[in-house]
């Protein structure tokens, strides 16, 4: 009777064992992060998305793209899903232009086919450089040329105080 025990425990021992690797097996490639070159794109400029993969080598890898103004809560429905090429050994990169110039940010996700199964990265957000005239600009929103008219009216205020003090 105990050796039946023993026998039955060590089976049931080992096919969790089997179970747990065949699980492991089937878990498909590890994400790392999501990269952007710039860091901190600006709207409607070309972006260079990156990732690296670990495990199973995926036959297929895309990223989802989704622009969005924080400001105003919209996500534009027209999202990018682009094929994503093997730039080294575990490292895929894409390029994708960035269509809406109110957008503040994008969310992106990498989906990795293996064995014809798609495995996804978690969402990453990545805000935009700060614009807020939506040109794609260096983000100050100013009229050129006021900052002059404060200087002179600065100049002539100090020669009209300069020049009372020698009449005195």
């Amino acid at each position: 009777m105990k050796n039946n025990i023993k026998f039955l425990l060590s089976i049931g021992i080992l096919s969790v064992f089997g179970a747990a690797v065949c699980l492991a097996a089937a878990a498909g490639p590890t994400f790392g992060e999501i990269i952007s070159s710039p860091a901190q794109p600006a709207p409607l400029s070309t972006v260079t998305l990156s990732i690296t993969l670990g495990g199973e080598t995926p036959s297929e890898v895309k990223i989802w793209v989704q622009e969005c103004n924080e400001r105003t809560g919209v996500c534009y429905p027209d999202t990018q899903n682009v094929t994503m090429f093997l730039d080294s050994a575990g490292n895929y990169k894409t390029e994708i232009t960035l269509t809406h110039a109110d957008a503040t940010y994008i969310d992106c996700q990498v989906w990795a086919k293996t064995d014809d199964t798609w495995f996804s990265s978690p969402k990453k957000k990545i805000t935009f450089s700060e614009n807020t005239n939506g040109s794609g600009g260096n983000g100050e929103n100013q009229t050129p040329g006021f900052e002059a008219i404060v200087f002179i009216i600065a100049l002539i205020a100090s020669a009209i105080i300069i020049g009372q003090k020698r009449v005195k």
